[in-house]
């Protein structure tokens, strides 16, 4: 069993090196947008702080798909579908940077009024901000921490404070941090009351935060109820199949029967669209 597992894995490593060698040398348009898609994600995870070169994300890239599509084709049987399974690691690697961002982004603004609380405290016994954000760092949670040390970097490479909060807000382009950032961009030029106004924009960011909470929290149910209607059909599709075998084959093979599949995934995409719409309440 295990000689079968290593002669597996030495197999799909080959042909997965196989078919890196055939795209670069006899597909040039699916190199570069393979290379395109690798060099994305790195600049991607770039900005989180995780350093992967293209080039080894694009290897990943190819051997997951040449593994997707040979998992397609052991269950379906079919090779169309099996090398249409192969974009799937792409685009599910799309999704996986773009949902892991978004979460990372969420745990920085809950992060960032108990930030804002630690830095007025150092600002109010007596530092100037850029060594009141060298006493908070190593104080915070790591999500925070991470992006006020990269403004904190930038500082101590000659760029002016100001000017590396406004990186800092292209960096990470949503409202909580405008919320700090612009204030904190007027007030430290003229020396106006910076405990102040980081008191005051904690206040409203913890405001804002309970606001979003509750929001989530009282849509819990329905997020829930449109993932289950979303998946209920391709199920539903999945099972018959198994108890008719010919059951998808009459709907794919005449012309009703693909009118109607086609009506029907419409719909769902209608549907789904509509109910994400309802749901994304912003406080």
């Amino acid at each position: 069993m295990e000689m079968k597992v290593v002669e597996f894995i030495l197999l799909a490593a080959g042909l997965s090196l196989l078919v890196y060698l055939l795209v670069r040398s006899f597909a040039p348009f699916l190199r570069n947008r393979l290379e395109a898609t690798a060099q994305k994600r790195a600049m991607d995870l770039r900005e989180e702080f995780f350093l992967f070169p293209p080039g080894r994300i694009l290897l990943v890239l190819i051997a997951a798909g040449f593994l997707f599509s040979m998992i397609t084709f052991a269950f379906a049987g079919n090779i169309v579908v099996a090398t249409s399974a192969a974009v799937g690691p792409i685009i599910f690697s799309g999704f996986a940077v773009r949902y892991y961002r978004l979460r990372r982004r969420r745990k920085v603004i809950s992060q960032m009024p108990g930030f804002l609380d630690i830095l007025s405290g150092q600002v109010k016994a007596g530092h100037s901000m850029q060594e009141a954000l060298s006493h908070t760092i190593p104080l915070l949670p790591r999500e925070i921490r991470m992006e006020i040390s990269w403004v904190f970097r930038l500082c101590r490479l000659g760029t002016p404070l100001s000017e590396a909060f406004l990186q800092w807000e292209e960096r990470m382009p949503c409202e909580e941090v405008a919320l700090v950032v612009r204030p904190l961009r007027v007030a430290l030029p003229s020396g106006s009351n910076v405990v102040e106004l980081l008191c005051r924009s904690r206040d409203i960011l913890r405001a804002r935060y309970r606001m979003r909470e509750k929001l989530r929290s009282m849509t819990a149910q329905a997020r829930l109820q449109a993932v289950v209607l979303t998946l209920l059909p391709p199920v539903f599709a999945a099972v018959l199949s198994k108890i008719d075998p010919d059951f998808l084959p009459r709907c794919t093979g005449t012309t009703p029967g693909r009118v109607i599949l086609a009506s029907a995934a419409l719909l769902q995409l209608l549907g789904w669209l509509t109910i994400r719409k309802i749901l994304s309440v912003k406080p």
